[in-house]
């Protein structure tokens, strides 16, 4: 009779090892698909963050664009200011060169 325990006992292991060794396979294969479901989403976030990158930049162009005035007389208005700038800028560059 004790034979017949150690068998049965030996086939329980027996079984148990295979039931943990099919969960194993099937733990890594998931392992592997959530690597794989990982590795697109980070892929994903770096597109998203390149075009979010590209539309900050729009809009600021946008935003800029927008604020310039589209009549002829602030068009005027704003370029003396430009050329007003350029020349202090350019006296001040003198100076420092002085």
């Amino acid at each position: 009779m004790p034979s017949m325990e150690l068998k049965d006992r030996l086939q329980q292991l027996s079984h148990k090892m295979e039931v943990l060794g099919k969960r194993y396979v099937a733990l890594l294969n998931e392992k592997k698909e959530m690597s794989r479901v990982i590795e697109r989403q980070e892929l994903e976030i770096e597109k998203l963050e390149k075009e979010l990158s590209q539309l900050k930049i729009d809009n600021e162009f946008l935003r800029v664009a927008h604020s310039v005035p589209s009549n002829p007389e602030s068009v005027a208005k704003y370029k003396k200011q430009v050329a007003k700038m350029v020349r202090d800028i350019d006296r001040c560059i003198k100076q420092l060169n002085a």
